[in-house]
């Protein structure tokens, strides 16, 4: 994978040499093989690639004076020929030039892979931002005052700005989310958002969707077995391009119906083909009283491949001296990973995330009972809500009542909770002071107002939204210490999720039956063992282990925490559920989580000049978009 970052002047000003060094040593940062650029007046961009990658020409410029600076995958590329007319052997960057060229940022949608981008504009003078549909590579940008600066490394751009005060709407969002859509802890520093481009000219910005989730496609086959032959093809291509030609191929193993369905797909790809096989290898994750382990060795026994097995207490989920750009879990885990990758040369690791949403992992999917009376299907309703009801062991008349609601108004649930760390409840005491919570609700209103899932059928809006929500996060996007490499979730491959997304939902999950199609078409892919599992990895032993003595540590002084003396939290709330938790009790402890990881990251921070403590009120860092 490549970096990306650049600085323009909109008034033609020179790049200073200090820009120009800072550009420079973004380039030689650990992981990258030095770069390339591209300079007009007042315009300095560029691209490195990874060091093992051995990719050309990241950087391409057309004779018509635009360039683009290229970062990620292309699965597409002989369909990409075909529509320029350019022979094959060009690389992606000149493709993605090719395409903007014809069809302008609308035309974006047509690459189909993991990327990001930044194109130059030559005639229109303007900056094209773009990721793709889930927001997998990092591309983040600040605009001030006619300058524009922009990288793959939010750190880089919050050093090179100068941002060092904190997003209060990022804040809020976090701790009570999980997620922050679109924003950074650094007032004034943006994340691209997925499937859009970020237009950039003396005139101002403007944000164009050049993909949407599929609400009007509605799949259909006769023959349920074409439903399973579809999904199993199109999950053999998810994997199949996403391993590596250079080098080893890394994936997460964690004995779940996900991660074991990837390994088993990669190996069995390698065997078809041993000519190309480069070798598969595993990384697997351990605790005390580890309920995974007998599934994720069954994996091994099965295929080729070469195992580690990670002890989860050397590399905890949070520590409090493991400072990074942004917040984040497992960030010693990934440093980890990224060490034992480069001894191995390899370039690629894949996970299972997006399948658990996808795949229909959920045992109250009621929504299918307003899809049928939306439809019309009225006995068919009354039959799906009895067996619904049967199996969740709940009355059927509130059934019937939410899906009459969902069917015939503009009615949507709550979003179903997620299995994350990020699965917030909100009937339960998150310690927001009201100023931030204010402004946090007025945001939201706003930014869900022509939320496109809106537009699905009333029994599938719930779906969309949960898969809306979890790519604007940004939540699959490269870990800070794997964004060198090619970090790669099959089941976010886009044409697998539109084609899930499409088909009718009582064929991907029934009562009694979640993953039901799942089941059926990697019936002979997967082991017996993995394919029955019922259970889901969880690390709630691995958390609790890493926060209690970080809670331990706030209750020392808990006038002192940051959180409260930003006049973000309430004092006595947060101490009194930091009591709860340190004592095994019922705390909202999923927020509470949140709390933490955010409190002891804003000191790190404090400690390196970025965020200088201070007593304020929530709202006097908060940056517009």
């Amino acid at each position: 994978m490549s970096k990306l970052c650049g600085v323009w002047h909109h008034d033609l000003r020179p790049v200073s040499q200090q820009e120009a060094a800072q550009l420079a040593s973004a380039f030689e940062s650990p992981g990258y093989a030095g770069g390339q650029q591209y300079a007009e007046p007042g315009l300095l961009l560029g691209a490195a690639a990874e060091s093992h990658s051995g990719q050309p020409r990241q950087l391409y410029p057309s004779s018509d004076g635009n360039c683009c600076a290229w970062d990620g995958r292309l699965d597409n590329q002989k369909e990409l020929v075909v529509k320029t007319g350019l022979s094959e052997g060009w690389p992606n960057s000149a493709l993605a030039l090719a395409i903007y060229e014809r069809n302008g940022a609308s035309g974006l949608g047509a690459l189909l892979g993991d990327w990001s981008i930044c194109i130059w504009d030559a005639r229109r003078r303007m900056i094209v931002l773009a990721s793709d549909y889930a927001g997998i590579r990092p591309l983040y940008y600040h605009r001030h005052a006619g300058n524009l600066c922009w990288s793959s490394s939010v750190t880089e751009v919050a050093c090179w700005t100068g941002a060092t005060e904190i997003d209060d709407l990022y804040v809020g969002s976090l701790l009570l989310r999980g997620s922050a859509a679109g924003r950074t802890p650094y007032a004034g520093v943006f994340a691209v958002p997925p499937g859009h481009a970020v237009c950039v000219s003396e005139a101002g910005i403007a944000t164009k969707a050049f993909w949407n989730l599929p609400v009007d496609r509605d799949i259909r086959y006769q023959d349920e077995r074409c439903y399973e032959e579809r999904l199993y093809e199109l999950f053999r291509e998810a994997v199949k391009v996403r391993l590596s030609g250079a080098g080893p191929t890394c994936a997460e193993l964690s004995g779940g119906l996900d991660s074991s369905s990837v390994v088993c797909m990669a190996d069995r790809l390698q065997t078809e083909s041993p000519s190309r096989a480069r070798g598969l290898n595993t990384f697997s994750y351990t605790h005390e009283g580890c309920a995974d382990e007998k599934y994720f060795r069954e994996v091994e026994r099965l295929t080729d491949v070469s195992a580690c097995h990670l002890e989860l207490q050397s590399y905890p989920a949070v520590a409090a001296d493991a400072a990074g750009g942004t917040p984040a879990w497992w960030v010693l885990r990934f440093r980890e990973l990224a060490r034992r990758m480069a001894g191995l040369s390899s370039d690629v690791f894949l996970t299972g995330q997006l399948g658990d949403l996808i795949m229909g992992n959920t045992n109250d999917d009621t929504d299918q009972v307003a899809e049928s009376l939306a439809r019309g299907g009225f006995s068919k309703a009354g039959r799906e809500a009895y067996a619904w009801a049967r199996s969740l062991r709940a009355p059927v008349y509130p059934i019937l009542w939410r899906s009459l609601r969902q069917a015939y108004s503009s009615w949507v649930p709550p979003a179903a909770p997620q299995a994350s760390v990020g699965a917030m409840r909100a009937d339960t005491e998150d310690s927001l002071r009201a100023a931030l919570r204010s402004l946090l609700a007025c945001h939201e209103r706003e930014r869900s107002e022509d939320a496109p899932w809106r537009h699905a059928p009333p029994g599938r809006r719930r779906r969309f939204r949960a898969v809306y929500e979890m790519m604007q996060s940004r939540s699959l996007q490269a870990p800070e210490a794997l964004q060198h490499i090619s970090y790669a979730h099959p089941f976010a491959h886009r044409p697998l999720v539109e084609y899930m997304l499409s088909i009718p939902a009582h064929m991907v999950c029934r009562p009694n039956e979640p993953r039901r199609l799942m089941r059926r078409a990697f019936a002979g892919l997967l082991p017996p063992l993995i394919l029955g599992r019922k259970s889901k990895a969880v690390y709630t032993s691995a958390y609790i282990g890493a926060l209690v003595p970080l809670a331990a540590t706030l209750l020392q002084s808990p006038a002192k925490i940051q959180l409260v003396e930003r006049g973000y939290l309430d004092c006595e709330s947060l101490t009194s559920r930091l009591q709860k938790f340190t004592q095994g009790l019922d705390c909202n402890e999923p927020q509470l989580r949140q709390v933490i990881l955010l409190e002891f990251w804003l000191r790190n921070q404090a400690a390196r000049g970025s965020f200088p403590q201070m007593e304020a009120t929530a709202g006097s860092g908060a940056a517009g978009s």
